[in-house]
């Protein structure tokens, strides 16, 4: 499966990188998380961290799979073991999740980290 990083991002899905860069791209820390873990972890919940693209993202994933960014939206899928993007563009992007011994998410891009976030309660 080919992922574009551009796509992920959306409209608005503007990530910024604080400790992670492209250059520190890096095996997953924690344990790959099943679809079913990936639902019950993330769906109803906001995650807010950053990409290795360079720029930081905030969304907030509801029960039904709608994604809520600010201003901007669009909807999560699980398959199989993934966690897939839909911005409405033509592009449909899926990830693998791993948790970390911080309890910090990473998103994970052909056995690479791609990106990472911090799962809190919705507001």
């Amino acid at each position: 499966m080919r992922v574009q990083l551009s796509s992920i991002m959306g409209v608005g899905f503007t990530i910024a990188l604080g400790s992670l860069s492209a250059s520190a791209l890096a095996e997953p820390a924690g344990e790959r998380l099943s679809g079913d873990e990936i639902r019950e972890l993330v769906w109803g919940n906001q995650v807010q961290g950053a990409m290795a693209g360079g720029q930081d993202y905030s969304e907030i994933y509801l029960p039904e799979g709608e994604i809520v960014g600010d201003g901007y939206s669009g909807q999560a899928t699980i398959v199989d073991d993934t966690m897939c993007f839909d911005y409405g563009d033509d592009d449909i992007n899926c990830y693998g999740v791993s948790r970390d011994s911080d309890g910090r998410i990473e998103w994970i891009s052909d056995d690479e980290v791609i990106g990472y976030g911090n799962v809190s309660d919705a507001p």
